[in-house]
């Protein structure tokens, strides 16, 4: 048998994945350019069979198949082996390629090794972002059984509306997955032939357009919230509800949102951003919030930034800096930020109020923030687009209409001292 070291790539990888979903007794090995298959029984005897399979790196997938279609038979419907590789055989040499059974077990283990990769290897993700963000990717590549990368992504993307950017994350998500693991960096992990993802700039197709009313939602301005609805909004939780009544778990979560929401408008943040995972106490000359949260966008990526608040009144009256510090509780969000709050609000009089009246969303809070900050505080848009953690282009792209407002106010402000001033040499 070769050194490990002169074994090549697909070698490694067919051993440790069929170590991962068959077990050690089940191995693979090279004979006279044939596959063959040795079993080692318990009481320490062998035995090898012959898989009428060319030992080559196109046959690896097919070899794989064999092995755990035949430790199938053994193991779970108690037929002998000799049977299992004759059936085995037959059933290959009359059943199309891409007819055969999905392995599931395969994707799992491909996906851990995916995570190690990702996290340990390049470096690219942090183990809260995995755990938040392709936490639930993974979940839902759980719930689907495929047997090829166009498969997979179908099922995965039928599980979200079309055009939807949860849908759009999870096949990104999944199409960047395949990539990786039918690449040469992960030892082609699963077999290129059936598992090779379109490229990055053709996917759309698997993510879907908006209905025409969905469309129109999204093509709306985001609304923001007003001051003194913020403050009552806040006020509407149930939190000085009376101690007496069974109602300690209401009152217990609507302290965790009374919290989440004042961060939400003091700090700008986005609804992902309101966790302890991601929000850190700093200090340089006096203590600060800092937020670690990074979030891809195209082909770049945000930095962890300083949280400015607007105003910094709240801040002080609200306690939040000591809040964070001590671990106040924060709400779980399992089902995404986003539908976190808009699930939480749904209920309360004054969120329907103002989501009859205005449109309002769980984005609005941010657009809030944005809103002050130009037309309140006069800061640029490179300023607020440092504060809230993007580029200046996003900025404009997405709060332009509280920026060009504020930029108009001043302009006609200008444009009225200079026509009183000018009035006022005529006479």
């Amino acid at each position: 048998m070769k050194a490990r070291s002169e074994t090549e790539l697909w070698e490694q990888s067919l051993r440790t994945i069929l170590r991962d979903t068959v077990g050690l007794n089940w191995q693979v090995k090279e004979n006279k350019g044939k596959a063959k298959i040795r079993i080692r029984h318990d009481d320490g005897s062998r035995i090898e069979k012959a898989l009428g399979l060319e030992w080559c790196k196109a046959n690896s997938s097919s070899i794989r198949e064999s092995v755990e279609e035949i430790h199938d038979l053994v193991i779970r419907q108690k037929v002998s082996v000799d049977d299992a590789v004759e059936r085995v055989k037959k059933t290959r040499s009359k059943t199309p390629k891409a007819a055969r059974r999905a392995n599931p077990k395969l994707l799992m283990t491909a996906w851990e090794s995916y995570e190690n990769y990702k996290v340990n290897v390049s470096g690219d993700v942090s183990v809260k972002t995995w755990q938040i963000e392709y936490g639930k990717t993974f979940r839902r590549l759980k719930e689907v059984a495929a047997s090829n990368a166009n498969d997979l992504l179908i099922e995965i993307g039928k599980q979200y509306e079309p055009g939807t950017r949860s849908r759009q994350i999870r096949v990104q998500h999944i199409a960047a997955f395949l990539r990786w693991a039918t690449s040469r960096a992960s030892g082609h992990f699963l077999p290129a032939d059936n598992w090779t993802p379109p490229p990055k700039n053709a996917l759309g197709d698997y993510v879907g357009r908006k209905s025409a009313k969905k469309q129109q939602e999204t093509s709306n301005p985001t609304v923001c919230i007003e001051n003194e609805d913020l403050l009552e909004l806040i006020n509407s939780l149930p939190i000085d509800i009376d101690k007496d009544e069974k109602k300690h778990h209401l009152r217990d979560r609507a302290m965790k949102w009374d919290l989440a929401l004042r961060l939400a408008i003091v700090y700008g943040l986005r609804p992902i951003e309101v966790s302890h995972d991601y929000l850190e106490i700093k200090k340089n000359g006096k203590e600060h919030l800092f937020c670690t949260y990074c979030k891809k966008a195209g082909a770049g990526i945000t930095k962890p930034r300083r949280l400015w608040p607007l105003d910094p009144e709240w801040e002080k009256e609200w306690k939040l800096i000591e809040r964070i510090k001590r671990k106040d509780p924060l709400p779980r969000m399992k089902a995404g930020a986003g539908d976190a709050f808009k699930n939480y609000l749904r209920f309360n009089p004054v969120w329907k109020r103002l989501k009859a009246e205005n449109g309002v969303v769980p984005y609005s809070f941010r657009h809030s923030y944005s809103k002050r900050g130009h037309q309140v505080y006069k800061l640029s848009d490179t300023e607020m687009a440092a504060f809230m953690g993007h580029t200046v282009q996003v900025h404009n792209a997405a709060y332009a209409q509280w920026s060009s407002e504020s930029m108009l106010e001043d302009s006609m402000k200008r444009g009225i001292r200079f026509r009183d001033q000018t009035e006022e040499k005529k006479r």
